[in-house]
């Protein structure tokens, strides 16, 4: 057995992809989401198992998983454990675990510094959501689903693999990270009052029932704006519109607790 304690996020990918090229049955890793994210392209399709320690802000993909944000809670699920197959989502050249946002979502992002979340902790969320409401602009947005094209004005897109994104909101009452599926819900109106009663909606999801709100259940589309926007791929602001999504059903091994239901 190995242990390793990385000080560099970018060194984490290399030394998870020694582990699994050594064939590893499992690796355990701690952190965020965005360090989730960084290295989920390496375990899809293998044959090695990912322990999760939720070690961030946020926790929202060890949430979709039903592991508690408890060190202690979550290497008892590692060793109690079940494996279950979850999914991976994909935006332009990257994938990910949890959601890839346009427009407030990754203004807020812009402002959630790993400094400010060491002082004020989940409290950072508020204060960036207030930053981004004063700084945020309008954009056109047009989205190309299997089932047609919509085009609105907005001013946030989210794209989802799992039920809950920004800690405890959920993307939709029925979503799932081992559906096969993704979420999406934009906020067709460029008013910022929208967003805020649109906010009060995502504690159960409800976000969709608002006439203001777009909702869709996909497998893929693409999604372009004018003007161009920067995306925020689980917490990291790494590319922008236009970009095609899509989801690979199943491709993660991770270790889940005993009480997680199956959902593929």
């Amino acid at each position: 057995m190995e242990a390793r304690p990385v000080k560099r996020p970018r060194d984490l990918p290399d030394w998870v992809e020694k582990q699994i090229r050594n064939e590893i049955p499992l690796v355990i890793v701690g952190g965020g989401d965005g360090s989730f994210s960084a290295i989920a392209h390496l375990f899809a399709e293998s044959e090695t198992i990912l322990g999760v320690l939720p070690l961030g802000t946020g926790n929202a993909f060890a949430r979709d998983l039903g592991i508690p944000a408890h060190v202690t809670s979550a290497c008892d699920t590692i060793l109690n454990g079940k494996v279950a197959c979850v999914d991976m989502g994909l935006v332009g050249n990257r994938e990910f675990v949890n959601v890839a946002t346009v427009g407030l979502s990754t203004k807020i992002a812009l402002g959630l510094r790993d400094d400010k979340k060491k002082k004020f902790g989940r409290a950072v969320y508020l204060i960036s959501l207030i930053h981004a409401l004063f700084t945020v602009t309008p954009f056109r947005v047009k989205l190309e689903l299997p089932s047609g094209t919509h085009e609105f004005d907005s001013l946030q897109v989210v794209i989802g693999n799992g039920r809950f994104h920004a800690g405890p909101f959920q993307m939709a009452p029925d979503a799932t990270i081992d559906g096969g599926w993704l979420s999406i819900y934009a906020l067709a109106s460029t008013r910022k009052l929208d967003f805020l009663r649109m906010v009060l909606h995502m504690r159960g999801g409800k976000q969709g029932d608002m006439p203001e709100v777009q909702a869709f259940r996909v497998k893929s589309g693409r999604l372009t704006t004018k003007p161009i926007q920067r995306i925020t791929v689980d917490g990291e602001t790494r590319i922008q519109t236009p970009v095609d999504f899509g989801i690979v059903p199943g491709a993660l091994r991770v270790m889940v607790p005993k009480d997680f239901v199956d959902n593929s």
